[in-house]
């Protein structure tokens, strides 16, 4: 079946008749996955393994018109993850929290990880008569547990973009890796084949937490009169061997000034059921499925790779 590429918040703001002066959360696209793993720890890297063929993610991810959320849950751990539109500052809201169980031995003898992702993208246009300097600043905060602080890759990860709207697409489909991911966490060729093409990235900085403590980061870029800009950001949060890495204390996101900004639409590869919705005149969108979405462990997680 073909894709159809459609603008969910256009299709929305034709059925409820609104016009937006401003930002707002329906110019906004989100998704998550979360899983657990077994793994192997190897005290020469201090890093644990996956084992071969282990990285299917088992969580369940949930989404709706203004956010996504993801969890897991078993004897290996827990791990969720969530994003929604936030309402005061017309930016991406993200938490992720993993917890790897101290007491699990898996059939190898080894141990377990836990892996929860979230990632957004909202949708910007400049409405000034003259060019104007942008900054978005995020800050990302992080609490280890002692035990997660003893293994070398155990991580936080915070990435931010701006980057054009020409060329790109929020994909939700599992059989193009990434999700839309690629000019938000940097990552733009090989391992992923899915992002052998993406959009001109405007500002980007991505970097990692080890340990408990906060990462502020500040992006500028100058706008034309009329153009457009995405606004992308993603978080994870991983752990092994019994820790625990909560950066569920919210990535908070501002503008130094949104007052000349209204929201443009992020354009989107729904899935088949959300169509449908959308065909019988329903106005709110809520869909749920189980799926693997491998942005990160694409970028940290290859098997027998230390992840």
């Amino acid at each position: 079946m073909r894709s159809l590429f459609i603008s969910l918040p256009a299709i929305c703001g034709i059925l409820s008749g609104t016009v937006n002066g401003a930002p707002v959360q329906s110019s906004f696209a989100a998704d998550a996955f979360s899983s657990t793993y077994d793994c192997r720890y190897r005290a020469d890297t201090g890093k644990c393994a996956l084992y071969p063929g282990a990285i299917t993610p088992n969580g369940t991810s949930t989404r709706w018109p203004t956010g996504a959320s993801s969890s897991a849950a078993d004897a290996r751990g827990q791990a969720w993850s969530l994003a929604t539109a936030d309402a005061a500052s017309y930016l991406p809201e993200l938490k992720a929290y993993a917890s790897s169980a101290a007491d699990y031995v898996n059939p190898s003898g080894g141990t377990s990880m836990a892996d929860a992702n979230v990632w957004a993208v909202q949708g910007y246009r400049y409405t000034g008569a003259t060019p104007f300097t942008l900054t978005v600043t995020a800050r990302l905060d992080a609490v280890f547990s002692g035990a997660a602080g003893n293994h070398a890759d155990n991580h936080s990860l915070l990435a931010v973009s701006l980057f054009d709207t020409d060329g790109y697409t929020f994909d939700y489909d599992p059989a193009r890796p990434g999700g839309g991911t690629c000019p938000i966490t940097g990552m733009m060729a090989s391992p992923n084949p899915g992002c052998a093409h993406t959009p001109e990235v405007f500002a980007h900085h991505d970097e990692f937490l080890r340990d408990s403590g906060a990462i502020t980061v500040t992006l500028s870029y100058l706008l034309k009169p009329g153009q457009a800009f995405y606004v992308g950001a993603y978080v994870d949060a991983n752990v092994c061997c019994g820790g625990i890495v909560d950066s569920s204390n919210t990535l908070t996101m501002q503008f130094n000034d949104a007052s000349l900004l209204v929201d443009y639409p992020v354009t989107l590869v729904p899935e088949a059921q959300t169509w449908l919705m959308l065909l019988g005149g329903l106005t709110v969108l809520a869909w749920s499925r189980h799926r693997p979405v491998l942005a990160s462990i694409c970028r940290h997680h290859q098997p027998g790779r230390a992840s």
